[in-house]
């Protein structure tokens, strides 16, 4: 379309895309896992396994930027890993971010529920059955139906709403961590930091922390999914610079936020707080529920960022994997007026639902398959960015990765490294038997999709010649 069209130019600018981004990586995992990492690496330990692991996503955020800024592509990952792999890579790759997206949009939704039953307690009565240990309860249900069915409709509407409603929402976020933060550390005790490692063992230990870490890591992701509903008048560059931002402000904010921690009571006490222990461990120290109030109120906005953000990538994912004849054409429909892709959207309802009526208990072990899922995006983009700056280095690359290709082939070794931990069994940080079950399976299912979908060419047209999505 060009550059006169008012979609384009009412679509994502540069803020736009940083707020998808940063409110996608940072929802309600610093509440409850924050504590997790500090009981497993101790405070310090927990300090160190965050730099470590910004420092191998770093390179991996440099590799998204180039590639992002470069190709004019729709798909994201997928679109890429084809450009410079080959058909096959590229399906597996999107394959298995398919799966990651799927995976993380009911335990959010469900996150929802037990933040907004901290507030208001009577949501845990009229229990209607139990799953795996995990009690559904009636009320909690029905808030995370009504908050996933309104930020559906939001994207159902358009991109405009959703960036709109993601960014306030992201600031206020941002505020009640600077809440948060200073609070922990002016109401807590530097003495509760100890123990700074795991007396056990120290090395392991970071490794572990930097395994749950990664995790919570991706957000940045979300931004090659949406590239092609950019303003027509935005700076490529920039996209390269707001997502190495987001790892670089989300890193130094899960830092923070473990120094606070630390100050408000030791880490071995506070993840035996319940579903909620860092909101639970402030109302403790404090004696009151004013503060874990605000805090409950931030956390509850990530946990809506990370929803949206996700849906809003996901469903341009599955939609751009459909419309390239890797999924069914029903995955690709449109709506008539908005232009929105409601096919992909009302498949992730669904899903969506389905995962909220089975509850954490059966979601857990599909969390690490997650975080596999976009160790295996990573390793592909790392890897599609070297073979493209072998075969085409005259490419008009307006965001250039620091360092060129050697930085290319750290991605690579580091997202490669920690992939192949995941996957070899019997590594400190190797999958479960449940998780290998689900690999497999989810491995064969793709291989069936894969050869009834072989025969169609795949179709990946520039972005400047998609219709693109209408922004209201």
């Amino acid at each position: 379309m060009g550059k006169n069209d008012p979609v384009k130019n009412n679509g994502m600018t540069t803020k736009d895309f940083f707020g998808l981004a940063f409110g996608s990586m940072i929802g309600i995992g610093w509440v409850i896992s924050v504590p997790a990492w500090m009981a497993t690496a101790g405070s310090f330990g927990a300090i160190i396994a965050v730099v470590l692991t910004m420092c191998m996503i770093i390179p991996i955020g440099f590799v998204y930027g180039e590639l992002t800024a470069s190709l004019k592509v729709a798909g994201g990952e997928f679109a890429y890993t084809y450009k410079a792999l080959g058909k096959l890579p590229a399906f597996i790759c999107g394959w298995f971010l398919i799966l990651g997206y799927l995976i993380i949009l009911p335990w959010v939704a469900i996150s929802i529920s037990l933040l907004a039953s901290y507030v208001y307690p009577a949501l845990n009565s009229y229990p209607i059955y139990s799953l795996f240990n995990y009690q559904v309860y009636l009320p909690q249900l029905l808030v995370s139906f009504i908050v996933v069915g309104t930020i559906v409709y939001m994207n159902w509407k358009g991109t405009k709403q959703s960036t709109i409603f993601q960014n306030s929402a992201t600031l206020m976020m941002i505020i009640t961590f600077i809440v948060f933060i200073v609070s922990g550390v002016f109401i807590g005790d530097a003495e509760n930091i100890k123990p700074l490692f795991n007396p056990d063992s120290k090395v392991n230990s970071v490794v572990l922390a930097m395994a749950a870490i990664l995790f919570f890591m991706n957000g940045f992701d979300t931004i090659p999914k949406t590239v092609e509903e950019a303003n027509s008048k935005i700076n490529y560059s920039n996209l390269g610079n707001a997502i190495v931002g987001t790892i670089l402000l989300g890193g130094t904010l899960y830092i923070l936020i473990i120094i606070a921690s630390g100050f408000i009571m030791p880490a071995s006490q506070i993840d035996g707080l319940g579903s909620l222990p860092l909101i639970n461990a402030l109302e403790v120290t404090t004696g009151s529920k004013f503060l874990p109030y605000i805090v409950s109120f931030g956390a509850l906005m990530g946990v809506i960022t990370t929803f949206n953000g996700f849906l809003l990538a996901g469903s341009r994912l599955i939609f751009s994997f459909s419309q390239s004849g890797f999924l069914p054409k029903a995955f690709s429909k449109r709506h008539p007026k908005y232009k929105t892709p409601t096919g992909a959207l009302l498949f992730m309802t669904v899903i969506t639902v389905v995962g909220i009526l089975l509850g954490s208990g059966v979601l857990l072990p599909f969390i690490i398959m997650g975080g596999i899922s976009f160790l295996i995006a990573w390793f592909c983009m790392a890897l599609a960015s070297v073979m493209l700056r072998k075969s085409q280095p005259t490419l008009n690359r307006p965001y250039k990765i620091p360092g060129g290709t050697k930085t290319a082939y750290i991605a690579t070794f580091f997202s490669g490294l920690f992939l192949l931990l995941m996957i070899i069994p019997g590594t400190p940080i190797s999958m479960g038997k449940i998780e290998y079950i689900l690999f497999v399976a989810w491995m064969i299912l793709g291989f069936f999709v894969f050869i009834g979908v072989k025969k169609h060419e795949i179709r990946l047209n520039e972005t400047t010649k998609n219709e693109g999505f209408v922004n209201e």
